[in-house]
């Protein structure tokens, strides 16, 4: 049993890796360092590693601590405190920073928060429905913003954290183009997040066909033809879409035909219909 709590919490340590575009080398030796300390069950090591990684301002080291307070690996879990490290990993240019907390703002074990939750996930402008959007002005005022929201119906505001939540969690947890590297897959992966059902699907390259990789229940299976996973890309993408649709309970009295859709091209960019 521990070995396999373990290696669960490691899961997210992993989703937490340095990106390219802020990271520095020295940070990155760093992260693994409290990585594998981590992973060989020394948190005394792991802690003492943290420490120094974030008194040399390292970016990816602050998010790597948002992961370990938020999930309460080898410190006490700390959300209010995972918090302060996400945005300082954010204003230091780690762009999973944003991500992780929209997803941290949106889950049920944090409060939810919505109105944070909404706040960080329009950072990225374009990655929401526009049943989910706020006037150009209350964008660039809190106070404002969330008046906007206080008078939003309440199925709404349940309906647009859950989008959020899931589509943060997936974008905070798989790094394209290193994902699809690992597996020698190249060009571009759309996902079609139908929100009512709910149900996540893949389609990769100029294929036509959709692939299912994302469910929580099997039931929603029946009218289709499921195929199995070609290769370990699509497993490891199911494996994300299968935690971000578990993690946040289905608001409910959304329509089925309620689609976002999200392309990964070497980066991520959103295209919401």
């Amino acid at each position: 049993m521990r070995a396999s709590i373990t290696a669960t919490l490691l899961l997210a340590l992993m989703a937490a890796a340095p990106t390219a575009s802020a990271g520095t080398y020295a940070g990155a030796m760093a992260v693994d360092a409290v990585r594998n300390s981590i992973a060989a069950r020394d948190c005394v090591t792991a802690v003492k590693r943290l420490k120094s990684g974030l008194e040399n301002e390292y970016p990816e080291m602050a998010l790597l601590a948002g992961s370990m307070y938020e999930n309460g690996i080898c410190v006490k879990r700390d959300w209010s405190r995972a918090v302060t490290f996400y945005v300082q990993a954010h204003d230091a240019g780690e762009k999973d920073g944003s991500a992780r907390l929209v997803a941290g703002y949106a889950d049920p074990a944090n409060g939810p928060d919505v109105a944070a939750a909404l706040w960080w996930a329009w950072k990225n402008p374009g990655a929401l429905p526009a049943y989910c959007g706020v006037s150009t002005e209350a964008l660039a005022d809190p106070d404002r913003f969330v008046a906007e929201l206080n008078a939003w119906p309440k199925d709404r505001l349940a309906a647009c954290n859950y989008i959020v939540g899931v589509l943060a969690t997936i974008a905070a947890e798989v790094k394209y183009p290193e994902l699809a590297s690992s597996h020698g897959i190249g060009g571009d992966v759309t996902l079609r997040f139908l929100v009512g059902v709910p149900r996540i699907e893949l389609q990769r390259g100029q294929s036509h066909e959709y692939e299912l990789v994302g469910w929580v229940s099997s039931d929603t299976l029946r009218d289709r033809k499921t195929r199995k996973m070609g290769d370990g890309f699509e497993a490891a993408l199911s494996s994300v879409a299968n935690r971000a649709l578990a993690r946040y309970p289905h608001p409910g009295g959304i329509p089925a035909d309620t689609l976002v859709q999200v392309q990964f091209s070497f980066g991520i960019s959103h295209v919401v219909r």
